[in-house]
């Protein structure tokens, strides 16, 4: 009787005499999930285009299949997710201030809205937070001013990156200026900018400027960003107090400096023109985008996630069955345990991928990945059953020898089995095209066997030592 077919022959005295389960179509199992990419349904076509993406976005929000380590490590992107749902729910636009620090964004926001609301200061980075501000609804669009942390503060690197999250969640962009672009500028804007955001470039501060300047300053902007905004325009949200010369009665001159009103015509108008045009499927579009990115990031967690997980399930159960192995003294129960091992392995790898495998179907797997190792490596298996052997007739130190090489090559044995089976699971519960053998084939060669194994016998070697010191 060869080797591959003693082997089969345990495996059916171990198995249950009991009938098993119908094996799992394949197709279902990939129909039903162990794709790491959440899914945003589909909603009522009856809905408006706000609505749809504000149920598609709860469904990305509350999807159970998600992990809470998952959700922990996104918790950032999870609350941006709950700003979106609630700026679809009210059709808001969002208009948000982004640029380097003190080029004069919160001066612009409070002379837009009219109001004191955006903290402004002659002191480097005054604005600490992204901070938002209703404001009145034109046209039935309600709008939401959002100032932000300037870009360039030294040391305020999370501050920057509260402006960047901001600018992600934009649907106008007013990216401010106070003179020509600069190559930072300019990478900034590459790096937020996208086709359905609509970006107006403010050159503040106009007020600087002699006229000719200006337009000289105005044309060098729109042909450095041609392509990047939509509008670029001037303003003066904070303009400098003129000085006024007057004589007294005595004749005697007098200097007084009169405030002037801020100038942001320009802005307003270039606002007005761009939200008729492209309407209220502004916030959907965007949010669409937005839960996009979420998504892959999600997907991206679940994969490095199931993957530690996966991981660790290997290793424990590989320990389990090499230390099993190694101090059991009966030769054909060695197999038995390594047999029971593998399937409770493939078991909660099944669990962890989403569709739960029955112990009858968890060991035709073991079956299926255990009868190809055997076919491509008899050689080790062959070492395997002599160390087995020579185990029944060893005393001392040569038991204690062969106890963990047989250990270490069962270590290594499950090692395969659970990379082969995860393969198998990551692929939709299907070998593809390439089938169980080529799986195998490919796992084996780039398998880092040794490495594998010095661990399986440094590992056994230390548990045989604690074993043998009565620790």
């Amino acid at each position: 009787m060869d080797l591959l077919t003693k082997w089969q022959k345990i495996w059916r005295k171990w198995r249950s005499p009991s009938k098993p389960k119908k094996q799992a179509d394949h197709k279902s199992h990939r129909d039903n999930g162990v794709n790491d990419r959440p899914v945003v349904e589909a909603v009522s076509p009856q809905a408006n285009p706000e609505q749809k993406t504000a149920d598609s976005l709860r469904k990305l929000l509350y999807d159970k299949r998600i992990p809470a380590a998952v959700r922990q490590q996104l918790s950032g992107e999870y609350q941006q997710l709950e700003q979106l749902i609630e700026k679809l729910d009210k059709s808001a636009v969002h208009i948000v201030a982004f640029g380097r620090v003190s080029t004069g964004k919160s001066s612009l926001l409070n002379a837009l809205s009219g109001s004191d609301y955006f903290s402004v200061s002659p002191l480097h980075g005054e604005t600490k937070h992204s901070r938002p501000m209703d404001w009145p609804t034109r046209r039935d669009q309600s709008m939401v001013l959002i100032d932000t942390p300037g870009t360039d503060e030294l040391g305020g690197e999370e501050r920057e990156q509260m402006a960047r999250d901001a600018a992600r969640l934009a649907d106008v962009m007013l990216f401010v200026i106070d003179g020509d672009v600069s190559a930072s500028e300019l990478n900034q804007l590459k790096a937020i900018s996208n086709p359905h955001r609509l970006v107006i470039v403010v050159i503040n501060k106009a007020d600087l400027y002699p006229e000719n300047e200006l337009a000289q300053l105005k044309a060098s902007v729109e042909q450095k960003l041609a392509g990047l905004c939509h509008a670029v325009v001037t303003a003066s949200a904070d303009p400098r107090p003129i000085k006024v010369i007057s004589c007294n009665a005595p004749g005697e001159e007098q200097v007084d400096y009169r405030k002037r009103s801020p100038d942001t015509d320009a802005v307003k108008q270039a606002l007005w023109q761009l939200l008729d045009k492209e309407g209220k499927a502004l916030t959907a579009i965007n949010a669409g985008i937005f839960a996009g990115q979420i998504s892959d990031q999600i997907a991206d967690k679940m994969v490095a996630a199931r993957r530690l997980a996966a991981d660790k399930i290997i290793r424990t159960h590989c320990m389990a069955k090499g230390v099993g192995v190694a101090f059991n003294p009966i030769p054909v129960a060695d197999l038995l345990v390594a047999a029971g091992v593998d399937v409770a392995m493939i078991r909660q790898l099944s669990k962890l991928y989403g569709l739960p495998m029955g112990r009858a179907e968890a060991t035709r797997l073991a079956v299926t990945i255990m009868t190809q190792l055997a076919l491509l490596m008899g050689a080790v298996w062959g070492v395997n059953l002599l160390s087995s052997a020579l185990k029944t007739v060893s005393v001392g130190l040569s038991t204690s020898v062969t106890a963990v090489a047989q250990g270490s090559l069962a270590y290594y044995a499950t090692y395969l089995v659970g990379q082969i089976a995860t393969h198998y699971f990551k692929s939709g519960y299907s070998w593809g095209e390439d089938g169980p053998k080529k799986v195998a084939m490919k796992i084996l060669k780039e398998l880092d066997r040794d490495s594998v194994l010095q661990e399986a016998r440094n590992q056994i070697l230390a548990l045989i030592k604690n074993k043998s010191d009565g620790k």
